[in-house]
């Protein structure tokens, strides 16, 4: 079974068609949506997510993945980090969360795609929320099923859970949940080994591939993928030995020519991943 390239238009920007076209140009045929028009996908309108959809369906693309933020949020009294959440708020009353876990919903129905990605709730210190236990999981996981949608909990280091041990903890737990695995998150939090992969590769269902060199002031500086610090050469061998066939997304998060670090990146799975990617 082969897997395949998945490119995100807006690491391109926020014309959604410029990155398709480019993914066209790459022959890449899955997409990642995540924002478009200056806005995270949820807050989107529904002309809006059809028409991202026209462009795909123009392209003879389709979307894999709605990169979407739920439980990248904490509550409103607490007071997150600096954190990436791609025009979604970080601090979301817990009465509102049920309403956008309902909109992440319908926007994967209107993009036409049966993955969602989740997180695990923003670690804040002593107000920091567990995902375990979250009575909204339980809601959401259900309601995904009636929808015929996969949700896919996503390794994120300014999360609760982003280690193997927790991640394998939630997954055995809820049994509907997924692994939509950053194999560059893993990194981070110094567990890109290859007994990391094999014990979580029997629940990974996405992979997300971003790469980077650290820097002496503790930042990263992005690169294309296999241009950087994270051992993909040995994580893709291993991963594509226990599960073939799975999407593999670029996410350069390179601002300086991010197009070429796409190509570089594609070029780079294709040559790596035994058997090569569509």
């Amino acid at each position: 079974m082969q897997g395949h390239v998945v490119l995100n238009p807006d690491e391109l920007g926020q014309d959604p068609a410029v990155g398709m076209d480019l993914a066209h140009a790459l022959g890449v045929r899955h997409l990642e949506i995540r924002t478009a028009y200056d806005s995270n996908a949820l807050v989107l309108d529904d002309a809006q997510l059809r028409k991202i959809r026209q462009l795909a369906d123009e392209r003879g693309l389709r979307v894999a993945a709605l990169a979407s933020p739920l439980w990248k949020w904490c509550r409103p009294e607490a007071i997150p980090g600096k954190v990436d959440s791609f025009g979604f708020p970080t601090q979301v009353p817990a009465e509102d969360r049920g309403r956008w876990v309902d909109r992440a919903l319908a926007v994967a129905s209107i993009l036409g795609t049966d993955r969602v990605r989740v997180f695990s709730h923003l670690s804040v210190g002593e107000q920091t929320e567990s995902f375990l236990d979250d009575p909204l999981l339980r809601y959401a996981l259900k309601s995904a099923q009636r929808a015929g949608v996969r949700l896919l909990l996503e390794n994120e280091p300014v999360c609760t859970v982003a280690e193997p041990a927790p991640l394998l903890n939630v997954l055995r737990e809820h049994t509907g949940l997924g692994l939509w695995l950053d194999l560059g998150n893993l990194y981070e939090v110094g567990h890109a080994t290859a007994g990391a992969v094999e014990e979580l590769a029997p629940y990974v269902e996405y992979v997300h591939v971003k790469d980077y060199l650290p820097q002496d002031d503790g930042m990263k500086s992005f690169v294309a993928a296999g241009a950087g610090a994270v051992p993909y050469g040995e994580l893709l061998l291993v991963l594509h030995r226990l599960r073939e066939g799975l999407p593999y997304a670029l996410e350069t998060h390179v601002r300086r020519n991010p197009g070429e670090a796409l190509m570089r990146g594609a070029a780079f799975l294709r040559r790596t991943v035994p058997g090569g990617l569509a």
